[in-house]
């Protein structure tokens, strides 16, 4: 095995040195565009690994070596790279071209082809992987977008290897014209179509049931912008015709409310849908005040094939305001959200949100400031009619929640020595109460959270520096009390005009648990642990591109009280990279 990684590892220098020496061609082959001839970056490194532990069985093999190397080019726009890794505590060489892709920019026009994630809207084609080809142009203030490809290859039913959802293969196509600019007055529209290729899945015993499924999408985008960006209203809806199966019954054109000039691209079934998404918001930017509001609303059954999950069936209202004063040394920062789901009320449960949050900085002085914030939440879940007729009144249920958090932060400059005081204080509070259930206050929940830390920070000019921080937590619940205590304590140098660095962080952590079983007539039961960490690093610039750094690292765990697990951890690096 050795000797088969030495020989490896002198392959692998020795084809990356060779890719070292061809010097990247820095002058496009086209006027205006940025095609070059050949592009070339990646790196090659060696790391030899040394573990032991004690008091817990080994995490991994105690000693072990390994070579890895990445290549990433570009040859007349064609993009690629190359990675490769041979270790001897691993199963031996592996590499991945699956990145193959076409990467080119003219005057205004660009040009993508391979693995593409186009960006169309936020409720029609949005972010999903296309194996295929973008185009986008942009001459004078005019947009013309277009994408299509493969979104999805076909998945059988198997067992062996794994399960996988079985899947039909998609394609999908989708464009996009409009004029102005994305940060400026502006209209768009785009379309996305997505269809599954219908063919015969082998099928499995208790397989899911999975249908070839269609999706036509229109979205109208449009932003006015007035007073220089002063003032911006801007509104974006997604109309999706979804078809669930395409083996379903096809309907008569102009049926299920489509036009018919749409079925030359959708034909419309027993199993398709029309629905919508969409948002609308205004934006203010005054010198000292600025006010967002904004509205979304994504209707229950909302599908769209050009985006991944998506929660549909809710709306959201936002408000947030925003102020500067004393010539900018306060910020003032607010929002309230409103949200609901169950929009057409045939859901046994609808659910109610309210957030409230506040910010405020103020720079008291140069070297002071001071930050506090409240956030407040609150879901309300009601159950309705028909599940208080079901006895499921259960259902109903009200979580709110309290944050507090008060963060002043001090800078002192004494001479060429810079000190930072930190300080943080917060306090959260958690209730949930169970609404008409058939033993009131049984299942309620109430929780207190208090934690607090102070850090300090020391940089000489010289570059040496240090820095010490503590932590305390605690946490009460009818059930549970916990306290956390940690602190943790560094110091860095650089040596030799920063070509040398080195790092040394010491940490210590004790959690203590009690937990009451009352209720099992077990009284209390306490388990307190404690860690302490070390780490050291360095790291040394050998020359321009090539790096040597060093790691050391020591983990304890003692259980002081209660069921637990004494153990040490010793673990050592040295690794040497070379870029290019």
């Amino acid at each position: 095995m050795q000797g088969k990684y030495i020989i490896f590892t002198g392959v692998l220098i020795f084809f990356f040195g060779m890719a070292t020496s061809v010097m990247a061609q820095t002058d496009p082959i086209i006027e205006g565009s940025d095609i070059r001839p050949l592009t070339a970056s990646g790196s090659i490194g060696i790391k030899a690994n040394g573990y032991t532990a004690s008091g817990i069985d080994n995490r991994r093999a105690p000693a072990s070596l390994q070579t890895n190397a990445n290549l990433n080019f570009s040859l007349f726009g064609l993009s690629s790279g190359l990675s490769l890794l041979y270790s001897t505590d691993q199963t031996g060489l592996r590499q991945n071209m699956n990145n193959l892709s076409f990467n080119a920019s003219w005057e205004w026009i660009t040009v993508q082809a391979g693995s593409v994630s186009p960006s169309f809207s936020d409720y029609g084609l949005n972010g999903t992987t296309i194996r295929g080809g973008y185009v986008t142009a942009t001459p004078g203030n005019w947009l013309v977008e277009v994408s299509g490809g493969q979104a999805r290859r076909k998945v059988e039913f198997q067992v062996d290897d794994g399960f996988r959802d079985p899947a039909y293969e998609r394609w999908t196509a989708a464009a996009k014209l409009g004029y102005g600019g994305e940060n400026n007055s502006h209209f768009y529209l785009s379309s996305h179509y997505s269809i599954d290729k219908v063919s015969d899945l082998k099928s499995g015993t208790n397989t899911l049931e999975v249908t070839p499924e269609e999706n036509l999408t229109l979205t109208p985008d449009a932003q006015l912008a007035l007073f220089d960006g002063v003032f911006t209203v801007s509104s974006q809806v997604t109309v999706s015709a979804y078809t669930r199966d395409l083996n379903s019954a096809a309907l008569p054109i102009g049926s299920a409310g489509i036009p018919s000039f749409v079925d030359n691209i959708f034909r419309p079934r027993t199993s398709s849908r029309i629905n919508y998404a969409g948002q609308a918001g205004a934006n203010l930017n005054l010198e000292n005040f600025g006010l967002q509001v904004g509205y979304e609303r994504i209707q229950p059954g909302f599908r769209s094939l050009g985006i991944g999950r998506m929660r549909d069936d809710q709306q959201e209202i936002l408000i947030a305001p925003s102020a500067r004063l004393l010539d900018n040394r306060l910020s003032l920062q607010g929002s309230l959200t409103l949200g609901r789901d169950n929009l057409l009320g045939t859901r046994l449960q609808t659910r109610k949100n309210t957030s409230v949050g506040t910010n405020a900085q103020y720079q008291l002085t140069d070297m002071i400031m001071l930050s506090a914030n409240y956030n407040l939440m609150v879901n309300d879940f009601s159950s309705s009619a028909a599940a208080d007729s079901l006895q499921q009144a259960g259902l109903g249920q009200m979580q709110v929640s309290h944050t507090f958090m008060l963060q002043p932060n001090f800078t002192v400059r004494q001479g060429d020595l810079m000190h930072n005081f930190g300080v943080s204080g917060s306090y959260f509070k958690m209730d949930n109460e169970f609404k008409g259930s058939a033993n009131p206050g049984q299942n309620n929940f109430s929780s207190d959270t208090y934690s607090g830390s102070l850090n300090y920070s020391l940089t000489f000019p010289s570059g040496f520096s240090v820095n010490a921080m503590g932590n305390y937590l605690v946490y009460n619940s009818a059930r549970t009390d916990n306290k956390t205590l940690g602190a943790n304590a560094g110091a860095s140098y650089s040596f030799f005009e920063n070509k040398l660095s080195m790092n040394l962080n010491l940490g210590f952590n004790q959690n203590t648990n009690e937990l009451d079983r009352s209720d099992q007539n077990l009284g209390n039961t306490v388990f307190k642990t404690q860690q302490l960490m070390v780490n050291l690093s360095s790291n040394y610039r050998v020359y321009e591109k090539g790096s040597l750094s060093l790691s050391l690292r020591s983990r304890t765990n003692n259980a002081l009280e209660g069921a637990g697990t004494k153990y040490t951890e010793l673990e050592g690096t040295i690794n040497f990279q070379h870029r290019f």
